[in-house]
């Protein structure tokens, strides 16, 4: 049933390992997760990296559903129809719930091209404004605005008694885990200062009795080792013609007349490859084991995601809202994917979000 008085905070932390959640480092998320509930990790599906976890985050449904399966334009400039879209996820997101229901929500994102992935032309509030970054904004080694430039929007985004859904994104430990490794000190130290940072919007909130606090990441990271990227398109040249990588994870193309049974049992042979499932009629996905990354064009020097080892989340909630305990709850007797929160928050603000994948927490 629907709480027409709740209202919610979604963070999703960029990069950030569940695993580094505690009172000395994130001393903040710490004391969140003690007013609702922490998991010890939460899962997403592969390619575990960025836009299909967001995409996931924002619609409840799997990348097979929203249509986003890998982050990877990024390397490739672009991708075949095969491998899917990521310009933009294809079923309706939270901010078009939002909408329709009469809902006033924001998207303050510090990865500024999300803003077309997650279609957040719809919500009320968009910072950067139309995902276009305004003149003079810091920004990380990545080019994306650093959490600090976030912040401001960010608090006056908690502040406004008028949103009814606030979804914040910070990207700074994605960055510095990629260019120096997720176990870094540097690593460590963002780690530290992102939890300041969701300190200040803590004790920024307002109406904190019906507000209900969910922080989550997309993928884990793990650092990069000295083992040999694996080549997928040469050791299995006579079933696959191309392939997609993405980190711990790769698309790889059937050609023509290959069963997928046969693919899937015979590339999840390859030296280095953990596991191997259907991506859909036309390719497979192969997930490597810790420490293996598949080829690419471009390979981050520090850390990396996408793959079975990195497929675990941050999942906290907290907040004044009564819902919080019950959420808190569920997710610490189950790990909860990231589709499991858009369904969630839709039950919570009265929202319809139909065809999703995932399921209410508060079942």
């Amino acid at each position: 049933m629907a709480d027409h008085a709740a209202r919610v905070v979604l963070l999703g932390l960029d990069g950030f390992p569940a695993r580094v959640i505690s009172p000395e480092i994130t001393p903040r998320l710490w004391r969140l997760g003690e007013s609702g509930g922490r998991a010890a990790y939460g899962v997403t599906a592969l390619p575990s990296s960025t836009y299909p976890g967001f995409g996931s985050l924002l619609t409840g449904r799997l990348p097979r559903g929203h249509g986003v399966r890998t982050t990877a334009a990024l390397v490739y400039s672009e991708l075949p129809a095969w491998a899917g879209t990521w310009r933009q996820v294809q079923v309706p997101t939270l901010f078009e719930a939002c909408r329709a229901a009469g809902l006033a929500s924001a998207a303050i994102q510090g990865d500024h091209v999300m803003h077309g992935v997650l279609k957040t032309e719809a919500a009320s509030l968009i910072w950067p404004p139309n995902g276009t970054v305004p003149p003079g904004t810091p920004l990380d080694d990545h080019g994306y605005p650093t959490n600090a430039a976030v912040l401001p929007h960010l608090l006056a985004a908690v502040a406004d008694q008028s949103l009814d859904f606030v979804f914040g994104h910070l990207n700074e430990a994605d960055t510095v885990g990629h260019d120096l490794g997720p176990d870094s000190e540097p690593a460590r130290a963002c780690y530290r200062a992102t939890d300041a940072v969701i300190g200040e919007l803590l004790d920024s909130a307002v109406d904190w009795e019906r507000t209900l606090v969910m922080v989550v990441s997309d993928h884990d990271m793990e650092p990069r080792t000295s083992n040999q990227p694996i080549k997928l398109l040469d050791a299995a040249e006579h079933l696959v013609d191309a392939v997609i990588a993405d980190g711990g994870s790769a698309l790889a193309h059937l050609r023509p007349g290959v069963e997928q049974a046969r693919a899937v049992a015979a590339i999840g042979a390859v030296e280095g490859v953990e596991m191997c499932v259907d991506g859909n009629a036309d390719f497979v996905i192969a997930g490597a084991r810790p420490g293996f990354i598949f080829d690419a064009p471009y390979l981050p020097p520090g850390g990396y995601h996408g793959g079975p080892a990195t497929a675990r989340t941050v999942a906290t909630v907290g907040g004044g809202h009564p819902a919080a305990r019950r959420i808190g709850r569920a997710i610490e007797a189950g790990p909860p994917h990231l589709a499991d929160w858009a369904p969630t928050i839709a039950l919570l603000l009265g929202l319809r979000l139909p065809g999703v994948d995932g399921h209410d927490l508060l079942e």
